[in-house]
């Protein structure tokens, strides 16, 4: 199939791991990432604000769908991906004009907030599938549209999640008794406030916002990459979902255990049926973290034998690409 995948670019790569996965199965893939501004971008936007007094985002949403129907109507296409993309239903219908088989799938993955169930309805008008990655979202949605929604969680990539080799002096920058990488949500920064007034020794924290956050310092933000290498040098790392998640796992729960590390995460009820399920701390209370972080710090041989059974799970159940397969082959 010829695939475009119009997605986010960021340090997760969320857009690139999907493509690489829809290449693995022989697709052709192109993409266009929906929140790159060129420096032209940057003066149009300066312009359709100060002069016409047009909305930001609305001027952008539009000059990025010229680019996207620009880039993405070069050759006939089969599949149009949107990850929590700004297409609409007048750029499909363009693009279905030009190519008239053309399947359409919208995928989002974050909380449903007011903003996100607005961009759903929309998409329902235009995509083949809604994809979700929360159970909870799922089962909330299928009342409104049926089986439109797909409950699609997070995944995995061996190429961009498994650590296979560390240096020394990557082992040096990124060991951490008790780590946790993320952004600074309120929930997070209690959660690691209250740790260390427990442990002997403070979490080490990457991500962005900590600086919002009194008495937790913050390393900075972090590649995918250096990601990984935090939860494969760590004892343990921490997962605590946003509050607003609705039953279901970030893309840390799948990423911690790929990458070889322990992992002690917040209960969400539909983790624990998932394949490493079984292999992985859960906490429903501040204390809980405290006391299982204590335990399996001093336990070395349980939780080497959890973090190599969770790697083997997740990277055997969770790949994306056969369950992209999958997902394609149901497409009407």
């Amino acid at each position: 199939m010829n695939v475009f995948i119009e997605g986010p670019r960021w340090a997760g790569m969320w857009t690139e791991i999907i493509a690489a996965a829809l290449q693995q199965l022989g697709h052709r893939v192109d993409y266009l990432h929906h929140n790159v501004r060129l420096p032209g971008d940057r003066l149009f936007l300066a312009g359709r604000t100060w002069l016409h007094g047009e909305d930001r985002g609305k001027a952008w949403a539009r000059r990025f769908r010229q680019r996207l129907l620009e880039q993405a109507g070069h050759s006939k296409l089969d599949l149009l991906l949107s990850i929590q993309g700004k297409v609409d239903a007048a750029t499909v219908q363009t693009l279905r004009q030009h190519s008239p088989g053309l399947r359409v799938i919208y995928w989002w993955g974050d909380i449903l907030n007011d903003a996100a169930l607005d961009r759903i309805r929309e998409a329902t008008g235009f995509a083949d599938r809604i994809l979700v990655s929360y159970a909870g979202s799922q089962a909330r949605l299928e009342q409104l549209y049926g089986g439109q929604v797909v409950y699609f969680p997070f995944g995995v990539t061996p190429a961009f999640h498994s650590v296979d080799m560390v240096t020394a002096r990557e082992r040096r920058h990124f060991s951490a008794a008790v780590a946790f990488v993320g952004t600074c949500y309120p929930e997070r920064c209690e959660l690691l406030r209250y740790l260390n007034s427990q442990l002997d020794s403070p979490v080490a924290v990457w991500g962005r916002g900590w600086r919002h956050c009194p008495g937790v310092r913050g390393r900075g933000a972090l590649s995918l990459r250096e990601s990984q290498l935090v939860h494969a040098c760590a004892t343990i790392s921490i997962n605590l979902h946003h509050a607003g998640t609705d039953n279901g796992g970030n893309m840390k729960y799948w990423e911690i255990p790929a990458a070889g590390g322990f992992q002690v995460c917040d209960w969400q009820p539909e983790l624990t049926a998932s394949a490493h399920g079984k292999h992985t701390i859960f906490c429903r209370s501040l204390p809980e973290f405290a006391e299982r972080i204590r335990y399996y710090l001093a336990h070395a041989d349980e939780r080497l034998q959890l973090a190599h059974s969770a790697r083997e799970a997740v990277l055997k159940a969770a790949g994306y690409t056969p369950r992209l397969a999958a997902l394609l082959q149901e497409l009407p």
